[in-house]
């Protein structure tokens, strides 16, 4: 029996195959910081699920998310942000992604970065951002910038999230918000 078992190479180790590129670098958000880093992998790795675990869950939370646009996106978009809550900002990074080719990348860059306040349960984040996404959609700037403000809250489940997201515009470049509207259907 050995013999005919060793001609078929049965009992031959074979070549490992490769690991899957469509891994995830989510780590539980047991502190604020956790948050930025999960928040900054997810827009790298095009990642919806780990994009939105970034914000409040309502389920776990006496808060809801809130977006606040700057104010000419808020004036150039009518009424598409004065509801804007999770499912909103699940659409909008949905499609955006569905627009970035493959090989395409996705980079948030934060500078001037700082947590203003930590509490035991709350904490303000600020920061100028750069997010560059390589996109196909044309008239639509690849960059956006501006500054950002970030409440996070810790939930019932002792993890923390965002639950207000402020954007602001700096002089004339292309914002966050303005993403978002452009990306928002």
């Amino acid at each position: 029996m050995f013999f005919v078992f060793q001609g078929c190479d049965i009992l031959n180790t074979r070549t490992p195959e490769k690991p899957s590129e469509s891994g995830s670098s989510f780590v539980p958000p047991t502190s604020p910081s956790i948050v930025i880093d999960n928040l900054t992998n997810a827009i790298r790795e095009r990642n919806t699920e780990n994009y939105i675990k970034c914000f409040i869950d309502t389920t776990f939370s006496q808060y809801s998310f809130s977006f606040q646009a700057t104010q000419s996106a808020q004036t150039a978009s009518g009424p598409l942000f004065h509801d804007w809550n999770l499912a909103s900002e699940r659409a909008y990074f949905e499609n955006l992604c569905s627009r970035v080719p493959p090989g395409g990348e996705s980079t948030l860059i934060l500078t001037d970065a700082k947590f203003e306040s930590i509490q035991a349960d709350s904490a303000i984040y600020t920061a100028a951002y750069t997010l560059i996404v390589q996109h196909t959609v044309q008239n639509i700037p690849q960059q956006a910038q501006g500054t950002l403000l970030f409440v996070l809250s810790l939930d019932r489940n002792n993890n923390w999230a965002i639950h207000r997201w402020i954007d602001n515009k700096t002089g004339n470049d292309f914002s966050w918000s303005d993403f978002k509207a452009r990306f928002s259907s």
